[in-house]
């Protein structure tokens, strides 16, 4: 069972997303986290977030346990998103990233702006 939350930002897609995800005991992957992910590790890597080639490669080689980072949900960490997810090859990566979390066995909770559109459609 895959469950896909699309929406806005601050729209409460998060907190529904996780109640879903506890109540089945699915796991949860709110997208939003993997730009600011990438955002942030090019910054603690000195690169340039309007790199294309770079963060594609950033976002190639994403280690998921980063997304644990709180550091994530602060605006530093927002601002860098939204640079990053601009290029292609960010998209490109993380479209296969999301579309392997959504493919787990048993299902999966994800919640994004585009989720129920472009990765699980």
């Amino acid at each position: 069972m895959i469950i896909a939350i699309d929406g806005p930002a601050a729209a409460g897609k998060g907190t529904l997303a996780e109640r879903i995800a506890r109540h089945y005991s699915l796991p949860y992957l709110d997208t939003g986290l993997l730009y600011r992910a990438i955002g942030r590790e090019m910054a603690e890597r000195g690169l340039d977030p309007d790199d294309a080639a770079a963060a594609g490669a950033v976002a190639a080689a994403l280690d998921p346990a980063r997304l644990a980072d709180p550091e994530l949900r602060g605006h530093a960490a927002g601002e860098l998103a939204s640079r990053v997810a601009i290029h292609p090859p960010v998209r490109a990566a993380l479209l296969d990233f999301q579309r392997r979390f959504a493919a787990r066995p048993g299902g999966a909770v994800l919640d994004g702006r585009d989720i129920g559109t472009a990765i699980v459609p």
